[in-house]
């Protein structure tokens, strides 16, 4: 390809080797609500956030600060009660806190005051953000229905949509919404709701679904099938759509279980589960695919302060790792969590 995708630039922020590792307390937040919560003051902040994730056994949002060649934990906030989980928004430093009724606010990282979005939703929703993290939807695997929660980095709001079954989901920066619906045979088909509302369209089918992204500033996605090793663009999807192949394996692509795009529009990751090796795709079609081998078993890629850098495991696994794809050599870097943080600095929160 010789087109350059549209999208926004970040700044990384990742340590190359060991991150130094230490404890930072702060207080739970009250139920204050401005009307936009982007512009509430932030209290007792300590340098910048480099990634954020809800821990259920605090329970609260730990929020790791960091800057190049050091990271540390800070406390859990957000806690008393009051919620029940968080989706975390990195490249518009945000995260949405949901209640165990399914109500949901947002808040700035690190300490903003939660702002209410939806009264009411889905029990034991999930949330997946749009790219510029400004359009989020709330949903339930395996049920029907969701919650389509807008203007998340200004004024918020949000409306019922009605998506069908699905075990998958991803959102545009326009709303549109893509989600993959289980077929009787084992696979998948992917379907499309353009503006989030209407008879979902049918956009591909695969054997299984390793991985969706929608590509920033735009309604064009990229989706993986694990089995068949493949990564193929569905193009201009609420308009004149177009399928292009992107990447096989002979690019490295070997059994993929995540895909993400950067906060520019002009990389995708791969993460491949039978070797564990992180794929950077050049969307630009300037140059070749680079596969980076984790010390790790790779299961995610969620996106971290910057624009080409994601954590690639769980919280609560081990050892957390980050991939740093902006690097002219891809990298890996752990980041600290409760049980680096017990490894290595003697059980110390």
């Amino acid at each position: 390809m010789s087109r350059i995708l549209p999208g926004i630039s970040g700044v990384l922020g990742l340590a190359a080797a060991g991150l130094l590792m230490a404890a930072c307390g702060s207080d739970a937040h009250s139920g204050n609500n401005p009307a936009n919560p982007v512009a509430a003051t932030q209290t007792a902040a300590s340098g910048p956030v480099l990634d954020a994730w809800w821990n259920s056994k605090t329970p609260g949002l730990r929020i790791i600060y960091g800057v190049t060649g050091a990271a540390y934990q800070g406390a859990p906030e957000f806690t008393g009660g009051t919620y029940s989980g968080a989706a975390v928004c990195m490249r518009a430093g945000i995260a949405l806190l949901t209640t165990p009724a399914g109500a949901w606010f947002v808040t700035t990282l690190p300490q903003g005051i939660p702002a209410p979005v939806a009264s009411q939703g889905i029990r034991g929703a999930e949330a997946v953000f749009s790219p510029g993290c400004a359009i989020a939807l709330a949903f339930a695997a395996g049920k029907p229905g969701g919650v389509l929660l807008r203007g998340l980095t200004g004024t918020p709001s949000a409306s019922a949509v009605s998506i069908p079954v699905a075990d998958q989901a991803a959102v545009s920066d326009s709303g549109a919404i893509l989600v993959s619906v289980p077929q009787v045979d084992g696979s998948a088909a992917i379907e499309l709701l353009a503006g989030g509302s209407g008879t979902p369209r049918e956009v591909i089918k695969v054997s299984k679904l390793g991985g969706m992204a929608f590509v920033p500033g735009s309604d064009s996605a990229l989706i993986a099938d694990e089995s068949a090793g493949t990564v193929t663009e569905a193009a201009n999807l609420t308009g004149n759509l177009s399928l292009t192949h992107i990447a096989g394996p002979a690019d490295g692509i070997a059994q993929p279980i995540a895909l993400a795009v950067s906060g520019n529009g002009h990389s995708a990751v791969v993460a491949n589960q039978k070797d564990s090796g992180i794929v950077r795709i050049d969307l630009t079609g300037q140059s070749a695919a680079v596969r980076t081998v984790c010390p790790c078993t790779a299961t995610e890629l969620r996106s971290l302060a910057g624009n080409l850098a994601f954590r690639v495991n769980e919280p609560g696994t081990g050892t957390v790792w980050a991939y740093d794809g902006d690097a002219a050599t891809p990298r890996f870097a752990f980041i600290p969590s409760d049980e680096t943080t017990s490894a290595t600095a003697g059980g110390q929160r």
